[in-house]
């Protein structure tokens, strides 16, 4: 084992994808990497290793099990490409979002999954956001951390009875949400352009690298063995243990959990092509009058609303307005990220004044054909878990409770997911390049849902 320092900055797959890689776009270009605390110490795997449990990828998902499974007393080691948080856990809005999808509710997760999973499903994630700021608080981990409500509201009239029924389908299963009027809505996001909205005051916003970062020193500290710089490359079964290779060493396991969502290289090809690789661009803009937010988000709230080209946008601590999304062609030029986003932003709060882009970033997320978490068996003791879909940071760090759970002992039917053999798509290396085909026929469904609510 050899202490390391981090390294300079490498562009990523899908950065080079996106264009020539822009050093303020990379992960070290971000807004959460410049205000962020440091990690723990970071330790590189050198030579051979032994342990119980084998978890790979330093995302909120392997990091959450991690430290579950070592307070249920586990030896356990994660292995991690980079650093943890490296991937899209360090990278997103930093939304804490207790539910699905737009277009996906209850209803759906149970015709999926059946009643009994489905239901173990959505409590799990409607109780998402407890659970990550409980995780705050109990491990002191500062990262701005704000329990004030997610809104999801909708940008079209003819939207309302779905609002209607989607926020009765989560109060059925008691949780707290609540239904806003469009005086209430236009109130809470500083935006005219709302008729409505669904809050869930359990969710919230941080900063995700500093709360990745956090989970990591809590794992560490719980006494899971944490090698960053160490990308696992291999992976084999050799009579009743698993043999997980790096440039420098051998991690033998008696169990594996692959949490690298989509940016495996690799490893386990048939899982990691079960997923649609997506480009996101992230602006955070300069330092605005904090007078503005009595008329934007004047309790603290985030918003991503129900354009399926959303509009999210939420405050930072500094008085920062942080938003993005896709580009159409994420293969062109990645400077476009820094204003595409804030002219969207600047049309739906014409209060704003002019926006800069004095932070600009990207990252990937993944997403399932169904937009639903997987749990896939790789072998006998061998799993890959995929959990983002968009909902990144209480979906994953509720799932990886529940696996810790499952893995210290308990039954099948105690999981909210099946357990299923990796059922990869069609044509999964033309995969990344799905949502730029996708966009374009979303964006004209936005705009014929706004002209049917002028009608």
């Amino acid at each position: 084992m050899a202490e390391i320092a981090h390294k300079g900055y490498a562009p990523t797959i899908w950065e080079s994808l996106a264009g020539a890689p822009h050093p303020s776009l990379s992960f070290q270009g971000s807004f959460w990497h410049s205000v962020a605390p440091a990690g723990p110490a970071q330790m590189r795997l050198e030579g051979e290793d032994r342990t119980e449990i084998a978890i790979v990828g330093g995302g909120f998902l392997g990091l959450s099990t991690a430290l579950h499974l070592a307070e249920a007393g586990h030896k356990v080691t994660l292995l991690e490409a980079d650093e943890a948080g490296f991937g899209a856990s360090g990278r997103n809005t930093g939304f804490v979002v207790p539910n699905l999808l737009t277009g996906l509710d209850p209803r759906y997760a149970k015709a999926k999954f059946g009643d009994e999973k489905g239901d173990l499903l959505v409590r799990m994630l409607g109780e998402g956001g407890e659970l990550v700021f409980d995780l705050i608080r109990r491990h002191g981990i500062d990262c701005w951390g704000k329990q004030t409500g997610w809104m999801q509201p909708i940008h079209a009239a003819n939207k309302v009875e779905w609002l209607k029924d989607r926020v009765k389908q989560w109060q059925d299963l008691g949780r707290p949400v609540k239904l806003l009027s469009r005086e209430e809505a236009i109130a809470e996001t500083g935006s005219e352009a709302y008729h409505g909205a669904f809050l869930d005051p359990t969710g919230g916003h941080l900063n995700p690298l500093a709360f990745v970062r956090g989970l990591a020193g809590a794992a560490v500290k719980a006494g899971v063995t944490l090698y960053s710089d160490s990308r696992a490359n291999g992976i084999e079964r050799k009579g009743a243990e698993w043999h997980l290779s790096t440039d420098r060493g051998t991690l033998v396991a008696d169990r594996v959990l692959l949490t690298t969502n989509s940016t495996g290289g690799g490893l386990a090809p048939k899982a990691e092509g079960t997923q649609f690789p997506i480009t996101l661009f992230q602006v955070a803009t300069q330092q605005l009058d904090p007078e503005l937010r009595k008329s934007v988000l004047p309790n603290d709230r985030c918003s991503a609303d129900t354009r399926k080209d959303l509009i999210a946008y939420r405050w930072t601590d500094d008085n920062r307005i942080v938003t993005g999304g896709l580009l159409a062609n994420p293969l062109g030029s990645v400077e476009r990220g820094r204003t595409h986003h804030l002219g969207r932003l600047q049309a739906l709060l014409p209060q704003l004044p002019e926006l800069h882009a004095e932070f600009a970033w990207q990252g990937r997320l993944a997403a399932a054909r169904d937009y639903m978490p997987r749990l896939m068996r790789l072998g006998d003791g061998a799993f890959s878990a995929i959990a983002c879909n968009g909902r990144g940071i209480a979906m994953t760090t509720a799932l990886g409770r529940k696996l810790a759970l499952w893995l210290d002992g308990g039954s099948n039917e105690e999981l909210p997911l099946p357990v299923t053999d990796p059922d990869p798509v069609l044509l999964p290396k033309l995969a990344p390049l799905a949502f730029s085909v996708w966009l374009p026929f979303s964006r004209r469904q936005d705009a014929k849902d706004l002209r049917g609510s002028a009608n």
